[in-house]
């Protein structure tokens, strides 16, 4: 019967760690027959990682980059100069530990690229093929909201529009579009509220409001080139009710997401998209806000008689794994972690002589669950 291998984390079931902390665990390995190995050895690593191919009618060109961000290595068993070393049959614990680099991006899976952090245990066995086990784990890099002023504030943007060309073109249709602040976290529900003044003789259909995230993938193989990748994360529509003056107010719920972050070959960003709906052929008014997901929420938007906030019942939700930040002690209620929205599981085990198999997909801060 082959080894079996089991990576643990220490405290920390669901493997969610900030950047800046210590990742400690242990090593189960289980033997029933006696072992010769060489060594066996630790690796916790992290990278970024792009991948992507192009065609055209001619050829196909791959595009690719790597960033390393992580390497500690730890020896559970030395090797040594005598030859192979027995392990003997039954249960053999090692523990192990890493501190964190406190720069480290926050874990990303994405269309063309990932950021991705790894504990890779190996058996190196004499004259067969080694043996590997690996358990990804979460990393989130900290975005307190609190640290920039500018995304406590309400934003209002003012647009007006005209159909048509001289000497036909209509008269104005005001368009105003206002959040109460550009910062916000997993959980919390984003209030838009649309406001239309319509002077000009247009029928107006209806306003589709969305929350969007766009992916930066950078390439360094064979040169610098960057995909973009646009996803709708959340998204809310009504129909006008009075082509003269209409005001609603939308609500969009900001499901499990990455925080707003980059390293050197992937980036990510957010934005609320506003489009007003038009009659006929028009081309439909488009406004757009940047929004700031973080880890950490406006304290303002963390009482119950705030707009913005929103509690509900946390029964439904995982306990926390990761220790929470000390800028976080004033909140009522700690965050919960929940799997990445559209999150595909992965297994990070892929190796062909792996023991076992590992699923695995990033999850992110919810500080408050939706009724």
């Amino acid at each position: 019967m082959a080894p079996n291998c089991v990576i643990e984390f220490d405290d920390n079931p669901q493997g969610i760690y900030h950047a800046g902390q210590t990742l400690s665990g242990k090593v189960e390995l289980r033997l029933d027959k006696p072992e010769p190995v060489n060594g066996f050895n630790l690796i916790v690593s992290g990278y970024a990682e792009v991948d992507w191919s192009e065609r055209d009618d001619e050829k196909s060109e791959s595009f690719s980059g790597v960033e390393k961000l992580l390497r500690k290595h730890t020896t559970l068993i030395a090797p040594r100069k005598e030859g192979a070393i027995e392990i003997p049959a039954g249960i053999h614990r090692y523990k192990f530990s890493c501190a964190l680099p406190s720069d480290l991006p926050t874990s990303f899976e994405g269309k063309y690229g990932k950021i991705r952090y790894i504990v890779c245990a190996t058996l190196d066995r004499p004259w067969k093929f080694n043996q590997t086990c690996k358990v990804a784990f979460t990393v989130l890099k900290p975005l307190d909201l609190n640290r920039d002023p500018v995304l406590g504030q309400p934003k209002r943007l003012e647009v007006v529009e005209r159909f048509c060309c001289w000497p036909c073109r209509s008269r104005p249709l005001q368009i105003t579009v206002e959040i109460p602040a550009s910062g916000y976290v997993p959980g919390q529900k984003i209030p838009v509220t649309v406001t239309l003044n319509n002077a000009s003789s247009i029928t107006l259909r209806g306003v589709k409001c969305s929350l969007d995230r766009t992916e930066y993938y950078i390439s360094e193989t064979p040169y610098q080139k960057c995909n973009t990748v646009s996803r709708t994360l959340a998204h809310a529509s009504t129909t006008v009710t009075n082509d003269v003056y209409w005001r609603t107010v939308l609500q969009l719920d900001i499901p499990s997401v990455a925080p707003t972050g980059e390293c050197s070959i992937l980036n990510m960003n957010y934005e609320l998209n506003i489009i007003i709906n038009v009659e006929s052929c028009r081309i439909d008014p488009k406004l757009q806000i940047p929004i700031t997901i973080g880890t950490v929420p406006l304290a303002t938007t963390t009482s119950s008689s705030s707009p913005s906030a929103n509690y509900g019942s946390f029964d439904d939700c995982q306990p926390p794994t990761a220790p929470l930040l000390a800028s976080t002690d004033w909140l009522a209620d700690p965050p919960s972690y929940h799997e990445a929205v559209h999150g595909v599981p992965v297994n990070v085990n892929e190796d062909p002589h792996a023991i076992g198999s590992q699923t695995y997909v990033p999850r992110y801060p919810v500080y408050f669950k939706s009724k």
